[in-house]
């Protein structure tokens, strides 16, 4: 089953598509049009259509070799800004995902949902905000690792959390805006 069949089964537009997976709309064309994805790029279709990886990563397995469009090395772009339930929605699904791309709301608005949460269970229970918040720093590592990624900035400097009043130099960087970045490898 090709990438569009399996877009259109669900009812969704190249756009909702990109805004739901982090992968832009131009790189949803490249697929559709015969271009074979790459592994993250499958990776996140299939997280954001629920199916398996194998599904989307041979969408564009019938043609062959020397008949699939070349790759023009096009540096990946920025991730979409997604709404507050879509950008939690997305964070929690991709929890443990250290690779990609995170968009500016996708990381704010996931730790402002981790703050509400672990602020919630402290109210009734230091225990309880405490066992919370270890639960959650995977989660939150692993958005700021994506949002970092996103800023062109290396996943290193979250490791400034670890150093007195040192969160502030992650959380700056964090706060730039996405660039279009030569490689994601950072």
């Amino acid at each position: 089953m090709s990438l569009r069949d399996l877009r259109l089964r669900r009812g969704w537009s190249q756009e909702h598509l990109a805004e739901a997976s982090g992968v832009s709309v131009r790189t949803i064309q490249r697929i559709e049009g015969g271009q074979p994805p790459s592994p993250f790029t499958v990776g996140a279709l299939a997280t954001a259509l629920d199916v398996a990886p194998e599904a989307v990563a041979g969408t564009s397995a019938h043609l062959p070799v020397d008949d699939r469009p070349a790759n023009d090395d096009a540096p990946p772009a920025p991730a979409p800004e997604l709404s507050f339930p879509d950008a939690v929605r997305q964070a929690a699904r991709r929890w443990g995902d250290f690779e990609g791309r995170a968009s500016r709301s996708e990381f704010w608005y996931a730790l402002l949902a981790v703050l509400v949460i672990v602020g919630a269970l402290a109210a009734v229970d230091e225990r309880l905000g405490a066992a919370a918040l270890t639960l959650f720093l995977i989660p939150l590592a692993a958005v700021g690792s994506r949002r970092l990624r996103d800023t062109a900035q290396s996943p290193w400097w979250l490791l400034f959390v670890f150093a007195p009043m040192g969160f502030v130099i992650p959380l700056t960087l964090m706060a730039m805006p996405g660039k279009v970045s030569s490689t994601d490898d950072a």
